[in-house]
């Protein structure tokens, strides 16, 4: 099988796992305890903190663990009252932020003009470093400055870019941030948000226990921390991977025009991070592309994996200026870091041989192939 779902979740990576299960085994007590062993397994969570914060350059104290990517932005905006976005964000971002969502331009960044138009009113700015279906880098710099000209903290989503392209989180004007762990080869259930030194944050999202030095209440999932700073660990070593990862989505690309595939990416103008890849081939639906590719051994996606399970057109796309048929004409393939050229030629096989299949049963005459649900 070829993964090519990464933005969906990553395989765990066995120096990960490795690390983890001496804390599902031996090392299994309640970081909160007095003892000894349970002081232990706190020095451990520590170090994976300080793993988790080198990753985004930050510092150990400015990094507080959470379930997940979606709980960390959930947290985030819950100290922010009137927050701006953009039409792209993801579903976690969009369905807890009050506020305006900004427009983009047709290759996915922001239209900046509309972004500043906008800002005045709101106490919060929230944008993701890059797209969650495109892999579209946002210009942070210049959207987190107008944000604090405007009076507004900012929060990030870095869900989709920790890990994948290089993160100075001192370096720009920005408050909060969100991670998770099984974006970068770590465990589901797990994430981190990073709170700026100095901001104020005195409404926790989850209250009970003094965890996570008051910023969030709950026993700490102990194995999932240590396998997410093990996560950041190795991602921090692999950046040189990453970025190899940009000629192998070209290379698979060619390989699909040479084929006769009419390839168009979203988002292809826009700087993107190397392992994404947004594409349709006009006039050929997903659904009946994807239907092929699972049984051939390809796995891709339609969309966001948290709104596939009930397909609509991508609302990221929409705002992107794509109609409704063309948003449903999209694949997003997402390579992992250890992606290979034969990976990549397979791949391209594949797709080909799927795409002449459908071509084969559809024409002029009889219309496009649907797939009913």
């Amino acid at each position: 099988m070829i993964y090519w779902d990464n933005n969906a979740t990553t395989a765990v990576d066995p120096e990960v796992l490795e690390a983890m299960l001496p804390y599902l085994r031996e090392s299994y007590f309640n970081p909160s305890a007095s003892y000894g062993p349970a002081k232990a397994v706190r020095r451990a969570m520590q170090h994976a903190r300080e793993q988790v914060a080198a990753l985004v350059g930050a510092e150990p104290d400015e990094i507080t663990f959470t379930s997940g990517g979606t709980e960390a932005t959930n947290t985030a905006l819950s100290c922010l009252t009137h927050v701006l976005t953009l039409a792209t964000e993801h579903p976690a971002t969009l369905r807890t932020a009050r506020g305006e969502a900004a427009a983009v331009l047709s290759n996915g960044q922001a239209d900046i003009l509309a972004w500043k138009e906008l800002l005045p009113g709101h106490d919060g700015a929230s944008f993701a470093w890059a797209n969650h279906e495109t892999g579209v880098i946002q210009p942070v710099r210049t959207l987190a400055h107008a944000a604090h000209e405007a009076g507004a903290r900012v929060h990030v989503d870095l869900v989709q870019a920790a890990g994948k392209v290089p993160v100075d989180l001192h370096a720009y004007e920005i408050e909060f941030a969100s991670l998770s762990a099984h974006k970068l080869h770590g465990p589901k259930g797990v994430g981190a948000l990073y709170i700026r030194r100095g901001t104020e944050f005195s409404k926790p999202y989850m209250t009970g226990g003094d965890q996570e030095d008051l910023r969030r209440a709950g026993t700490e999932n102990v194995p999932g921390i240590i396998g997410f700073g093990k996560a950041a660990e190795l991602a921090l070593a692999a950046a040189g991977q990453y970025a190899a990862l940009a000629a192998l989505r070209e290379r698979f690309v060619q390989a699909l025009r040479a084929g006769g595939a009419e390839v168009v990416e979203n988002g292809g103008t826009a700087p993107r991070l190397p392992h994404v890849l947004n594409m349709r081939v006009p006039g050929v639906s997903a659904e009946s592309l994807m239907l092929l590719l699972e049984p051939a051994g390809l796995i891709c996606s339609g969309g966001s994996a948290c709104t596939s399970a009930r397909p609509h057109a991508s609302h990221v796309l929409r705002a992107m200026g794509l109609g409704d048929k063309e948003a449903r004409e999209s694949l997003r393939f997402s390579l992992s870091r250890h992606a290979t050229a034969a990976e990549a030629d397979e791949a391209a096989a594949l797709f080909l041989r799927a795409l002449h299949k459908v071509r084969s049963v559809q024409s002029a005459s009889t219309g496009p192939v649907i797939v009913y649900r």
